[in-house]
Formats: C-alpha cells, sequence, structure tokens
C-alpha cells in the first residue's frame, strides 16, 4: 500500500515555554514587569548530589557574576589524606608517589618552603555512577582488544608449528593460551590511579593531580581553592568529567569535589541557570548565585549522610546564603524531631534568617506519606508537585492533555502530628541544565525534587527584590523566612486540593508583600500545639476510638520571631541585644478573631495572643461526618484590625473516620467511578486479629475496546505510632483495559487481587487513583476481605493500641515446644502451617571504647562552636561457614538521619587481615561474608557532646545471621 501523502504541517516552533515552566507560577508575569528582579543579589545553596562545574547554564549570573560562589564536598566522597611533607632530594624535582610512580614536578610552580605533600585516591571512588560506568565499559572494550590481539598473535605461533618442528613453542603458545583465558575470565578493574601533589606557594594551597597516569606533571598547572581562584579541572577529558579543590586541615587534607550524581546539577538548573544565548532554557532565578553542598557520599548510592548534613548547614551560615533548597528526603517516625532539624530551625532559619525548601516525597498519593526534613519539619517550606498545560506539551509528549492537576505520586500530608506537610505547590518537572560527562546538556526529570527548586527559584525573585526596593545592608536587616512563607501561602492559588494546599503564585505574593512592608508581625510565626496529642502540630483523627466520640482538645498557640544570631548570651556582652529581643516579645500582642471552616468544629471568637502566647479549648464532633471518607478542616485565625490580610495562622483538622468491617471480614465499597485526575480514597477500620487483607479490583467499562488502557496507582497504608508510613504499605500500580479484547465485542473485564500485611485497630486506607495523564472514565468494584491468625495463648495487648501481641516466645531448653493458634476473624481452612529457624540473632557487648574529638575544622558543632566527638565501638564475631550472610545494627541509631538525636553514625566490616568489607552509614544493609574466620565490626558514632557518648561505651550490638 503506498505512503499517503502529508495531508498537514507540523506546528511552527516548540513550546518551549514549558521546558522550565514558569507561567503557572507567575514567575514570567513577575520577570516581564521587573527584569532586573531575576534573582540578582541572592545566593542559594543546594544541598545536594553537588552541581557539575561543566553543565550548561551554569557559570555566570545574568549580571556577569560567577553562577557558583563555591564547591564543598560535605560528605568527604573526595577527601584525600595526604602524608607528612617532603622535600625533592638534590636538584631533582622527583618524588615517589603512593602509586609508586615517580612524579616529575612542574619547575614553574612556586614553592617558597620546598615542601610537598602526596596523595593516592582512585578515580572509581570520586567519579559519579554514570561517569565511572562509562570509563570501566571503555577501560574493558580495550582490554579485551589489547587480549585478542595477544591471542591472535599466540594462535599464529601454534599454526607455524603445525609441521611437527617447535614442540617446546608450541607448549610455551599453549600456556600463554591458558594465562590469557584466565586474565579475560578474571577480568577486574580497579580503575585508574590518581597520584595528588600539594604544596603552598606563599599565598595559598595548591595541588595538582596527575590524570593521564603518567608520572609527567612538569605542564601542569596546580589549581587552588575554586573559591578563590576560580580553577577548575578535567579528571577525563574524554568523558567530560569536571572537578574542583579545596583544602582543609592546614593543607592535610586534599578535597577532589565532583557531583557524585545527576540530580544536584539538574535542581541548580530549575533555581539558576543562565543561557543569554537560549533566555527560553532560563531557571526561574538567572540572576542568582549558587552555592553547591553535596550532602551525598559515593559509596552509599547517593544517599546523604548525617556528616554531609552538619557541614552543610556550617557552609550555609559561613557564606552567609539567603536560601537553601534540598531535594532530598526519608521516612520518619518522629516530624519535627532530630537534632539536624532543630539546628537549622534555630540557628538557621531563625537566627540567620535563611529560608529553607524542601520536597516533600514521591510517595504518593496516599495521605501522610511526606518525608522529612521537608515534608515534616517546621520553619521549612514544604513543596509539592504540580503539573499544568505548558508541561503536559513540552516536558510529557501528551498529543491530549488533561485539566491541570497534583502529580499522581507527588506525597500528601498530614505529618503524622497533624501538621499542613505540603505548604504549597510548584510545577514538578522541567527540561532543565545536566552535567557534562552525561553528553547531555538537557534533560526532562519528574519529581518533588524539581518542585521545590522551581519554588526556590521564586523565592528567590520575591527575596532579590526587596533587596532592591527595601535594602539589606547585614544579616540581620534580611526578610525573614516567616514574612516570605506568609506572602506566598496567603497568595496562593486554589487547585481544590484535598487538604486547601494551593499553587505557588509569584507576582501575587510580591504585591502581598509590599502591601504589608510597614507590619513588623510579619516577621514571626506562631507555633500551634494540641496539649491532648502529645503537642502534635495539628488534629489527626485518623482510628476507630478516635472519632467515635466528640473531642474536646486544648490548643497552644506561641508567637515565634526571627532570633538575632548577636543576641546569643556569648556574643552580647552588654545585654543590648537580648534587651531587644525581650522588649519586642514583651510589647507583643495580637488580638486574633477565630473561624472554623466546618460546622462539625467549635472554637472561640477571639482570643488574646501576648509575648508567651495563650491556650484556648476547641470541640471537634465527628460523630455525625460520613464514615469511610476523608474530612477537612481548619481554625484560621485572623488579625482583628487587619482581616483582609488573611489568616496569621491555622490548625489544621484532618479527620479519616473509618468503615466498620462486617462480621464477615469483608468491605464491599461498590461502584466506584473515576474521570481524569480524581483520586477515591475509603477508610477502613481493621478488626483486631488481622495480619493480612486482600483486596480485589473488578474493572468494567463497556468501552474498553476503543479506550487505551488506563494506569491506576493502588496505594493501601495504615499508620502505626513509633513506625514510619512504610511499615505497613502496599503500592502497586494496575492497568485496566489491557487485552480484555472480547471477541465479538462485548463488555471487557478485568480482575486485579492484591495482598498485604496489616495490623489490627489501626485505620486502614485504600486509596485508588488514575495515573495523572489518564483520559477516560473508568468504573470498578472494589472488595477489601480480611484474615489473620494470631498466636492463642497471649491476651496482651500490642503497644501499638488494639492489636493482639503476634510475638511466639518458644523456651529454648525444651526439645518440643507447643504453639496455639487461632483465627478471630474468619475460620481458616486448609492451611499448612511451616516453622523454620531462619536468622539467629545475639548481642555483642563491645571489646574497646573510645571517645574523642574530631580534628577537621569542618567538624565543629555550629550550636556550641565546640569539637564534634566521636565514639568509636569495636566488636568481634565468628562465622563458622561459608558464604554468610550478616546484618549488624545499633537500634539507637540505626536507619535515622533527620530524626536522629546523634550528628552521625557509620558502621564498617573488616575481616582477619583488616580488610574492609562493607561499610555503612545511618541505614545498615545486610552483607555476604563468602569465607569463615574471624571479623571485626566497627562502630563511629559522632555527637557534640561527650558525656552522652559516655554513657554508650558499652551499647550492644545486635548481630542478625542468616541460618
Amino acid at each position: 500500500m503506498p505512503i499517503s501523502a502529508r495531508t498537514a504541517e507540523p506546528r511552527s516552533e516548540f513550546p518551549t515555554h514549558g521546558m522550565l515552566p514558569k507561567g503557572d507560577s507567575q514567575a514570567a508575569d513577575f520577570l516581564r514587569k521587573h527584569p532586573d528582579y531575576d534573582g540578582r543579589g541572592v545566593v542559594v545553596a543546594v544541598l545536594d548530589t553537588g552541581i557539575d562545574p561543566g553543565a550548561k547554564g551554569l557559570q555566570m549570573t545574568s549580571d556577569g557574576k560567577r553562577k557558583v560562589i563555591d564547591y564543598i564536598d560535605c560528605s568527604g566522597s573526595g577527601d584525600v589524606a595526604l602524608g607528612k611533607p617532603q622535600k625533592c632530594s638534590g636538584d631533582t624535582l622527583e618524588l615517589r608517589a603512593g602509586s609508586g610512580r615517580m612524579l616529575r614536578l612542574n619547575p614553574s610552580w612556586t614553592n617558597p618552603s620546598g615542601e610537598w605533600r602526596l596523595g593516592t585516591r582512585r578515580l572509581y571512588e570520586v567519579a559519579p555512577p554514570v561517569a565511572k560506568m562509562n570509563i570501566l565499559e571503555e577501560r574493558e572494550a580495550q582490554f579485551r582488544k589489547d587480549a585478542q590481539r595477544l591471542v591472535d598473535s599466540v594462535n599464529a605461533c601454534k599454526d607455524s608449528g603445525s609441521d611437527g618442528s617447535g614442540a617446546d613453542e608450541r607448549a610455551e603458545a599453549d600456556s600463554q593460551a591458558n594465562v590469557l583465558d584466565k586474565l579475560g575470565s578474571a577480568y577486574s578493574d580497579p580503575g585508574p590511579v590518581l597520584d595528588c601533589v600539594v604544596f603552598h606557594d606563599g599565598q595559598q594551597w595548591r595541588a595538582a593531580i596527575d590524570v593521564a597516569e603518567s608520572g609527567d606533571l612538569s605542564e601542569t598547572s596546580a589549581m587552588g581553592a575554586y573559591k578563590s581562584t576560580s580553577d577548575v579541572g578535567l579528571l577525563s577529558r574524554r568523558h567530560l568529567l569536571y572537578y574542583t579543590l579545596n583544602f582543609y586541615d592546614d593543607g592535610r587534607t586534599l578535597s577532589i569535589v565532583t557531583s557524585v550524581g545527576e540530580h544536584g546539577s539538574h535542581v541548580a538548573g530549575i533555581i539558576a541557570a543562565n543561557h543569554p544565548e537560549e533566555p527560553e532554557n532560563n531557571g526561574v532565578a538567572p540572576g542568582a548565585q549558587l552555592l553547591s553542598l553535596t550532602i551525598s557520599k559515593q559509596i552509599r548510592n547517593g544517599m546523604e549522610t548525617g556528616i554531609g548534613l552538619t557541614r552543610a548547614v556550617k557552609a550555609i551560615v559561613e557564606y552567609g546564603v539567603d536560601m537553601a533548597n534540598i531535594s532530598f528526603g526519608e521516612p520518619t517516625d518522629t516530624p519535627n524531631r532530630g537534632q539536624w532539624v532543630q539546628m537549622v530551625r534555630r540557628e538557621v532559619v531563625r537566627h540567620r534568617r535563611c529560608i529553607f525548601v524542601g520536597s516533600v516525597g514521591n510517595g504518593g498519593p496516599a495521605l501522610s506519606t511526606v518525608t522529612a526534613p521537608g515534608g515534616t519539619t517546621e520553619d521549612f517550606i514544604g513543596v509539592g508537585a504540580y503539573v499544568g498545560y505548558d508541561q503536559m506539551k513540552a516536558n510529557h509528549g501528551m498529543y491530549e492533555t488533561v485539566n491541570d492537576t497534583v502529580f499522581t505520586w507527588s506525597s500528601r500530608g498530614p505529618t503524622l502530628d497533624g501538621a499542613r506537610g505540603v505548604d504549597i505547590y510548584a510545577p514538578g518537572s522541567a527540561i532543565a541544565s545536566y552535567p557534562a560527562y552525561t553528553k547531555q546538556r538537557l534533560q526532562v526529570a519528574s519529581g518533588t525534587s524539581m518542585s521545590a527548586p522551581s519554588l526556590c527559584g521564586c523565592l528567590a525573585l520575591l527575596v532579590s527584590a526587596w533587596k532592591q526596593e527595601f535594602g539589606c545592608d547585614s544579616e540581620t536587616q534580611r526578610i525573614s523566612p516567616y514574612r516570605v512563607k506568609n506572602a506566598i501561602l496567603n497568595t496562593a492559588k486554589s487547585i481544590c486540593d484535598e487538604l486547601g494546599t494551593g499553587m505557588i503564585q509569584t507576582d501575587a505574593a510580591w504585591q502581598f508583600l509590599k502591601a504589608h512592608v510597614e507590619r513588623d508581625f510579619e516577621d514571626l510565626t506562631y507555633t500551634v500545639r494540641v496539649l491532648d496529642s502529645g503537642d502534635a502540630r495539628g488534629i489527626y483523627l485518623r482510628n476507630f476510638e478516635e472519632s467515635a466520640h466528640v473531642r474536646h482538645m486544648q490548643i497552644q498557640i506561641t508567637p515565634e520571631f526571627p532570633g538575632d544570631v548577636r543576641a546569643k548570651f556569648e556574643h552580647d556582652s552588654d545585654g543590648s541585644y537580648g534587651q531587644q529581643e525581650g522588649q519586642r516579645r514583651f510589647d507583643f500582642e495580637q488580638r486574633a478573631l477565630l473561624i472554623a471552616t466546618a460546622s462539625w468544629v467549635r472554637a472561640p471568637e477571639a482570643v488574646y495572643v501576648g509575648g508567651n502566647g495563650c491556650s484556648f479549648s476547641v470541640r471537634i464532633d465527628p460523630t455525625l461526618l460520613k464514615p469511610g471518607q476523608l474530612h477537612v478542616a481548619a481554625i484560621d485565625a485572623y488579625d482583628s484590625t487587619n482581616v483582609d490580610r488573611g489568616p496569621i495562622f491555622s490548625i489544621p483538622i484532618t479527620v479519616t473516620k473509618p468503615l466498620p468491617v462486617e462480621l464477615s471480614g469483608s468491605v464491599e465499597l461498590g461502584c466506584l467511578r473515576f474521570q481524569p485526575t480524581e483520586i477515591v480514597r475509603r477508610f477502613i477500620a481493621v478488626p483486631v486479629g488481622a495480619t493480612k487483607a486482600q483486596i480485589t479490583i473488578h474493572a468494567t467499562n463497556a468501552a474498553a475496546q476503543e479506550s487505551a488502557p488506563a494506569t491506576f496507582y493502588l496505594h493501601c497504608l495504615q499508620l502505626v505510632p513509633q513506625e514510619r508510613f512504610r511499615a505497613y504499605i502496599m503500592k502497586q500500580r494496575v492497568t485496566i483495559g489491557h487485552q480484555t479484547y472480547v471477541a465479538g465485542g462485548g463488555t471487557a473485564e478485568q480482575k486485579s487481587t492484591s495482598h498485604m500485611d496489616v495490623t489490627g485497630g489501626a485505620t486502614l486506607e485504600v486509596c485508588i487513583a488514575p495515573y495523572w495523564s489518564q483520559h477516560g472514565t473508568r468504573e470498578m468494584d472494589v472488595c477489601i476481605e480480611f484474615n489473620g491468625i494470631v498466636p492463642a495463648n497471649t491476651g496482651c495487648l500490642h503497644p501499638g493500641g488494639n492489636q493482639l501481641d503476634t510475638g511466639v516466645v518458644i523456651n529454648g531448653n525444651q526439645t518440643v515446644a507447643r504453639a496455639d493458634f487461632m483465627a478471630l476473624i474468619r475460620p481458616e481452612y486448609n492451611i499448612s502451617p511451616v516453622a523454620k529457624l531462619d536468622t539467629l540473632r545475639i548481642a555483642k557487648r563491645p571489646v574497646k571504647a573510645v571517645i574523642s574529638p574530631t580534628e577537621s575544622e569542618r567538624d565543629t558543632h555550629l550550636m556550641t562552636e565546640s569539637a564534634i566527638y566521636r565514639l568509636v565501638l569495636d566488636y568481634k564475631f565468628e562465622t563458622k561457614t561459608n558464604n554468610v550472610r550478616v546484618r549488624p545494627r545499633i537500634p539507637a541509631v540505626d536507619s535515622k538521619i533527620y530524626e536522629s538525636w546523634a550528628d552521625d553514625f557509620g558502621l564498617a566490616i573488616f575481616d582477619a587481615n583488616k580488610r574492609c568489607v562493607v561499610s555503612n552509614n545511618s541505614y545498615t544493609e545486610s552483607t555476604l561474608l563468602e569465607k569463615t574466620g574471624d571479623y571485626l565490626v566497627r562502630v563511629m558514632i559522632r555527637h557534640r557532646n561527650s558525656k552522652d557518648l559516655e554513657a554508650l561505651k558499652s551499647m550492644a550490638l545486635v548481630l542478625d545471621i542468616s541460618l
């Protein structure tokens, strides 16, 4: 069949305005009105995987300044420990390096002392995974090629003696062939070894790296610290692997700074990329400068570390940045807690007036899936991901768009303690700058990791405008983070979000800031505490017993003012700054009018808030609310002298009143109808004794044969006290209409069954959501069935609430032990019990414990301005068989980062030859030990207080050994 002639022309231009979206956030409108308020004068710290110096658009600002003021590896991934100073012998400029190579130095280098420090580092330890893989594949290909050339040479030698002569030569050739075969099968590439030379030129430290592994540095330029020299080098020219340098501890430590992943460059490009020749590719605030802070470690697959986070905070203070973006996060069981979180809130946000923006996570669409720190920390601005028409066209290639919406996977609030969780939404996808080593200038990416820098760019515009219109001569005269947050929350555009969160409107926020510039009270915030719920930050009634009766709850409101670092006792010699802070609180009063947004909530009509705050009682009546559904309200407070300004604080109220389960142990949700972007949530009271849930979806759609398959998220989740939201969770994609063709016509049907672990007494959310880009209407019936078998010899309740304790205790001294079980939900037939001992858990006491202060200049604590202490604990154990899998852990600090009470936690296993088998930070993992023998586990815990560490010197190590 001939190809038909073209009947239509493509559109005349690419939808560039949606590549890095600025329209929906009003950033584009703002820049058209105020082109000079494009982020100039603003410095943004990017806590991430590091910014690649070679990424396009990240070299200069719109007004000609250096885009990145410094690159700092806070994680220590690129640290090179240098040896003692040494001098060249005689008149030669040669030194023996750690690799064994003789280094020839450049005679043009200035080194008044004549002293040199040497160190080595493997390239694979500092190269990001993409670059490492490219280099490794190229080197292996070359090895195979060289090996094949030798094989061909050997075979030619064997062929030349095929007439019977040269038997010895043929035997030698056979031996060589065997050796080459073994080398090929056992190929392993540790990678290039980089020899480093460090010296002081009389003004500053400088270093040269032998990237060619030739030993010849005679024509190599020595680089200085980027902050003072702007020097950028290449670790691999072929692979465009750029790096910068820093020097610490009086020249004893060289830091080779590379990006450990692509994420940080993309985030930086969204915030502030500047493309003078292609302005359509600009970031939101092309005039802003950046501070690159690498918080993730190479050996942890790019995961953040405690030491990286603490050093990053210190750098933020040292460089006096205006705002910070962190597009990292982890689930937490204790929101708004942890030494790092409190340090940022107190020292960075309140005392230094630095605006902190964080992503809330991609764990949605179920409720309470926000991550720390962005979605769970007071004083941060938590950002969710929004997608609009421009993004759909440019970033996602949709031929038919849907309504502007929140991305399905964007995490939702509230937090476990009832706070909003998501403060605001911003565009959650962009085509932005990418590292040079990927060989791609721009890359599309989606996530709350993209929405946070989009918002951060919008805020940089506002801060730039504020500085240029109202001035900012010192850190204490900065616009406060609370004033900015008040502005964006009160001017956000409604997007019909279930919890009432809106979309950033940059221009409207600027008008708000100008309208209220004279109001000093805009610089403060209010903390909300629900005294009846353990000082929760909102009212969150989730389980059956919480919504079964009327609740009277006591609320505490406290005003919080931005601090002045000069008012700290150690800096305030005459007490004048402290007096100013005290007087400000003494003079404060707020006469607030309260209004409840729902009829089932009652609150006082007015409250008086003094400098120390106030408390009052509210009444929540959830008894008449419809079971099974989400109910959201708030108590909003208004300034009695300026009601039009909008709420000055708000008490969020969330009720998920669960459906009771029938005696049959099942719940029928009936026929659910889904429109594009519509999310359906149902909440179910899981009966006591249930341990398993089966969720069955039966979809029918008469038009399925004509419709494209539709993808849904099935996201089921329970929240249990002191557990992260991932403790009881099931999240999967279900495709409806896939392979459902009915011969001869008719109705297409599909059935999907899923299973998950549950715990009785805790409400189960069943969330079903069509993927955000799906079209068409779908219908489905949903049924949830519960069952469970629990020990019959226990009558005690689980500490979490109403769930029976399901543990079974067996006395190891008995030859035979009996365990009785019962089914509380429904009769269970045809079961086949199996008991298997698969893990031996033992506790070990340390054989050695040492506390000492850290020695690096990077490791003084911001809050105490003293050295951080480290506790090193050694534990010994032995394996009796080969290939044993073990997992050592310290429960008090394991699997904690943002909520941890410690500054950092690390663990390593060494074999009998002192070889490090594995090294973990924060999150420990199971490790395979291939050989029998003695092993040592070394644990390191860092904390600012040596007395707290003293109490841990006999702390037990829990060791799980697979059987």
